[in-house]
């Protein structure tokens, strides 16, 4: 599975080995159980026994077999890019969990899927981020706007969870615009006195004209 191969550059990095070179070829020689060891002892480094107690110290048992939490694990990680798994572990950093996340959640990080109340401040602050603008594609905005406030969320959440279970699914987010038309704040320029007379003038001919024709 080579995706989870690209995870020990990263992994091996951040754990402080400098041979990041020597790691990528030799990736392809060893099998994809190894780097998702590699990154069992990154969570049991970042949670301890909360990770062990759930997990197990490696994901193989006995037998040297992967075990349902190194299976389901490889499943969750399966077709991730290695800077996709390593923003994970990030995020597992700056979120400052005691207990790890589970392997759909760890996905979701891995995956950049913001949390429902992320996107909702989003929102409300005008936020154009590529998951928000493929929610807004999702909303009905008038009923959203029209909606109270139980109703509204009810409806940001159905889109939310829409748009999330396409991303994890490998679905592309909306690109971002090509470029943004810029806002004309520039006030009009009033009429001076003579060309208002000009113009006044102008209507009256025009009127006078229009009268004579039809008389």
């Amino acid at each position: 599975m080579k995706p989870l191969a690209d995870v020990a550059v990263t992994v091996l990095e951040h754990a402080g080995v400098n041979a990041a070179q020597n790691v990528c070829t030799a990736a392809a020689a060893e099998p994809p159980a190894t780097w998702l060891r590699r990154i069992w002892e990154r969570m049991t480094a970042l949670y301890g026994h909360a990770w062990v107690n759930l997990h197990g110290v490696t994901p193989h048992d006995e037998t040297g077999a992967l075990s349902l939490s190194g299976d389901t694990w490889a499943r969750a990680l399966d077709g991730l890019r290695g800077q996709q798994i390593s923003a994970g572990i990030k995020a597992c950093v700056a979120e400052g969990a005691e207990f790890p996340p589970s392997a759909p959640r760890f996905r979701a990080m891995s995956l950049g899927v913001p949390s429902l109340a992320s996107v909702r401040s989003e929102l409300r602050h005008g936020g154009s981020s590529p998951f928000a603008r493929a929610i807004w594609a999702e909303l009905d905005v008038y009923r959203y706007r029209q909606a109270s406030a139980d109703q509204g969320d009810r409806l940001l959440r159905d889109a939310y969870e829409l748009v999330r279970e396409r991303v994890m699914r490998g679905q592309a987010l909306p690109e971002p615009p090509a470029a943004v038309i810029p806002h004309d704040s520039s006030k009009p320029t009033p009429a001076t006195p003579e060309q208002l007379k000009k113009h006044f003038a102008s209507i009256r001919a025009s009127l006078a004209t229009r009268d004579g024709g039809e008389a």
